[in-house]
């Protein structure tokens, strides 16, 4: 019994530390499955679809900037370029998910629902961000209401310089 009162905390210290090198795997094949999944979602399609979509929006909210469009165009290229990003998204991948996990979604893609899936998210997400924003813009009354309430209870304190 005694031996039993010390082993279970030393396999809790033990899977402790033994987690972060297993969410640390970076093998060789972890990669390979990383890239393979990357390349199953089209990843790198659907980011340069969402930069689109996101600078489109831009310039529907603020018409005025229609007229820099190619500089809007030019610094998103600039920043989400897909040799800069895949490292990154490869690296967030190989922290979060495990090689058997990576695994597992790549062979769910590549199902009739897996397909279905990746063509139909980015709608969801569309519409999802349409009606967050859309629900946040009719409420914008009714926070600069309470800001103004908040600002006459207690002012700003000035800007120390």
């Amino acid at each position: 019994m005694r031996h039993f009162r010390f082993a279970l905390p030393l396999v809790l210290v033990l899977a402790s530390v033994a987690r972060p090198a297993i969410a640390q795997d970076t093998s060789a094949t972890h990669r390979a499955a990383v890239r393979e999944l990357i390349e199953v979602t089209h990843l790198r399609e659907v980011t340069e679809q969402s930069m689109a979509a996101v600078m489109k929006s831009q310039i529907e909210q603020m018409p005025q900037l229609a007229p820099y469009e190619g500089v809007l165009r030019a610094f998103y290229k600039e920043q989400m370029e897909w040799s800069a990003l895949e490292p990154e998204y490869t690296r967030i991948y190989l922290e979060v998910f495990s090689e058997k996990e990576v695994r597992d979604m790549v062979a769910l893609y590549q199902t009739p629902l897996g397909k279905m899936m990746l063509a139909k998210t980015p709608v969801v997400i569309a519409k999802s961000n349409d009606f967050a924003t859309r629900r946040v813009q009719a409420a914008l009354p009714l926070l600069m209401q309470r800001l103004q309430a908040a600002m006459q209870e207690k002012p700003p304190a000035p800007a120390a310089h």
